[in-house]
């Protein structure tokens, strides 16, 4: 069974499960939740990671140089 099978079946269950719960997100949860209840199995859950702080500002944010003032009879290199 090659990878795109797997998804494409794995995508019609899921497209199947949302169909028959009227794609009510809510009713979804409460089936799934009621299906990891009733597994003989451990449901392990932990509490989401918090961002980490910045450590450094944002390079592209910080404020610029005064321009470089050139002469008027000043060439662009070419």
């Amino acid at each position: 069974m090659s990878n795109g099978d797997i998804l494409s079946e794995l995508r019609a269950w899921r497209n199947e499960f949302a169909r028959s719960h009227g794609y009510d997100i809510r009713a979804m949860s409460a089936t799934l939740s009621e299906l990891d209840n009733a597994g003989e199995r451990k449901v392990v859950r932990g509490n989401p990671r918090q961002p980490a702080p910045a450590t450094t500002p944002n390079q592209s944010l910080q404020p610029t140089r005064a321009p470089i003032s050139v002469s008027s009879d000043s060439t662009s290199p070419g």
